[in-house]
């Protein structure tokens, strides 16, 4: 139990310290996000294991993750709100160059009236 305790907290502080550096902008986002995929996932097969902590040494471990823990998802919460605005501003530049591509689609206001005369 105690080196199962050990490798959560090695995957812990090896995911704090990954989410400290800064979100890439573009380059590098990919591996960025993958890295914190496999690390989440070893980390969940590890905690499943996890009973509760035994001895003083124990504790103090337990006590570093769930601090560590607090970091992590405070800087996952804000990397995934980075990839939701980046995803939102992808959506809006679509429908505006969709709005470009056919701008007579769509609803048009009453007593609007196209001539079809060229």
């Amino acid at each position: 139990m105690a080196s199962v305790l050990k490798e959560v907290h090695e995957i812990t502080k090896e995911l704090h310290d990954h989410l400290i550096l800064e979100f890439p902008k573009d380059e590098g986002r990919e591996e960025y996000i993958e890295k914190i995929e496999k690390l989440l996932g070893m980390r969940e097969s590890l905690m499943q294991q996890l009973d509760r902590p035994n001895g003083e040494e124990e504790v103090m471990l337990a006590q570093e993750i769930l601090e560590m823990n607090k970091i992590v998802n405070v800087r996952m919460n804000a990397a995934f709100g980075v990839i939701r605005m980046d995803i939102n501003s992808l959506k809006k530049r679509k429908q505006t160059g969709l709005k470009y591509e056919n701008p007579y689609d769509g609803p048009t206001a009453d007593g609007v009236f196209f001539d079809s005369k060229k």
